[in-house]
């Protein structure tokens, strides 16, 4: 169970993180591929544009509409986009990312109604259907950014896991190795009485060697005597 605990701290701790970010949404004249026209603006201080870029290619496919992105232009097209709410007809919507670096990110969007661009004075009900579209997709943007953030931190939390087996196996290694040093020490321990009890008969063993010696070094002398008392 505690493997589960931390993964939704964490994940509540990076929401508020996440979700503390001030989102706005504007509308400024910006230039796109085809010109210049109203557009749709959201900051994002907390996201990178590969994560916003990311979100919008996953967010716009909901809208059914066939996506390409060109490289050239750096810009997202989605032909045929179908917003209901917005319009009975289709849609044509650009989006490009900007990178602001160390300030996050931000992303630009266009709705092509079919003669004109969308815009607030024009196309105030539209418009607020479309300020709705960015919200559901700033929080797209979020739940992004957890779960990589979530599967960033699991990656951690595994790698703590995994150095904690092993200095559990070096503990259970450690533990036994002191088992068989105090197992050799019991076995030395013996070694050495067994060996003191030898020197010890040895000792006494020594001792009637040199009796018997000085026994036999007195035969020998009185055996030598015998010799020159008979030779005089």
């Amino acid at each position: 169970m505690k493997k589960l605990f931390l993964p939704l701290a964490l994940l509540l701790m990076l929401s508020h993180t996440v979700m503390a970010q001030k989102l706005t949404l504007k509308e400024e004249i910006r230039a796109n591929s085809k010109g210049t026209f109203p557009a749709l603006v959201m900051e994002f201080p907390l996201a990178t544009a590969d994560q916003v870029k990311d979100a919008w290619e996953s967010f716009i496919k909901d809208y059914k509409g066939k996506t390409n992105f060109s490289k050239k232009e750096k810009e997202f097209f989605t032909d045929d986009a179908t917003i209901k709410e917005m319009s009975e007809n289709s849609v044509d919507v650009y989006a490009q990312i900007d990178d602001k670096a160390e300030k996050g990110s931000a992303i630009v969007v266009w709705i092509n109604l079919g003669i004109t661009y969308l815009s607030q004075k024009e196309f105030p009900k539209q418009f607020e259907v479309a300020s709705k579209m960015m919200d559901k997709f700033s929080q797209r943007v979020s739940s992004d950014m957890l779960e990589q953030k979530l599967k960033e931190e699991e990656k951690v939390l595994k790698t703590l896991e995994s150095d904690l087996k092993d200095l559990e196996k070096e503990e259970a290694k450690r533990k036994s190795d002191i088992e068989d040093y105090k197992a050799t020490i019991k076995k030395m321990e013996e070694n050495i009485k067994k060996t003191e009890e030898e020197i010890k008969l040895k000792a006494e063993d020594q001792g009637k060697k040199k009796a018997e010696i000085e026994t036999q070094k007195k035969k020998v002398a009185e055996i030598e005597n015998d010799i020159k008392k008979s030779k005089k």
